[in-house]
């Protein structure tokens, strides 16, 4: 069974990579400088809870399925308690009162079960992953217990466009970093496998240690 928690940088396609991002960037900028000035940092505040909260349920059905019985009571325990006292998921009184979220989705689980990781790739829209993480991602989005429940037209429109904002606010403050980063893209590829290794390890009971971009390679004493 594969599960190479070092997850190497494999990006095959880089050249066509690097014109999708660069698009990804044109495209997606503007309106998440326009997401971030009508929803200033309280508003905001409250739709990344909520959308945290929202995906509760998917952490939880992907902790059982990668035998992760400890996480799954955690993650249960979260949602009950944001859904109650934090308004419905507007305010994570759980990560407060010292229950912080656990990870859990389907790329994560496909890792648990040996799937290779596949090749990095940028997507439209929702920027980077490897390929197992796009399809994991996929599946997480069409079988959202949260979306299911809703129904049309309240399920996968309203955690798709709540995600998005929280992704555009995010992509915003991003633009930060790419003023001050030489070569954006690598940045952004160091910085996504460095945190995707955090939650493989998570996933195996290691420390979810994640080493800054900035300092790989920077040499050691």
């Amino acid at each position: 069974m594969q599960r190479d928690v070092s997850l190497p940088v494999t990006d095959p396609n880089e050249a066509s990579n690097r014109a999708l991002f660069g698009f990804n960037q044109a495209v997606l900028h503007p309106p998440a400088e326009v997401v971030k000035a009508l929803t200033p940092g309280p508003v905001h505040d409250r739709l990344h809870d909520l959308n945290a909260n929202l995906q509760e349920p998917r952490i939880f059905a992907n902790d059982l399925l990668q035998l992760r019985f400890d996480a799954a009571v955690k993650t249960a325990g979260r949602f009950i308690l944001n859904s109650t006292f934090g308004l419905g998921g507007l305010f994570d009184v759980a990560s407060a009162g010292g229950l912080p979220q656990q990870s859990g989705d389907f790329g994560q689980t496909l890792f648990v079960w040996g799937v290779p990781e596949g090749p990095y790739t940028i997507r439209p829209y929702y920027g980077p992953a490897t390929a197992r993480d796009a399809v994991g991602e996929t599946v997480d989005t069409l079988g959202d217990p949260v979306a299911w429940a809703l129904g049309a037209p309240f399920g996968w429109p309203a955690y798709v466009s709540i995600g998005g904002l929280d992704a555009a606010a995010r992509l915003s403050d991003f633009k930060e970093a790419e003023e001050s980063s030489i070569d954006f893209y690598s940045f952004v590829r160091s910085a996504y496998y460095q945190m995707r290794r955090a939650d493989l390890r998570d996933a195996l009971g290691l420390p979810p240690i994640v080493e800054s971009p900035a300092t790989v390679g920077a040499p050691t004493r």
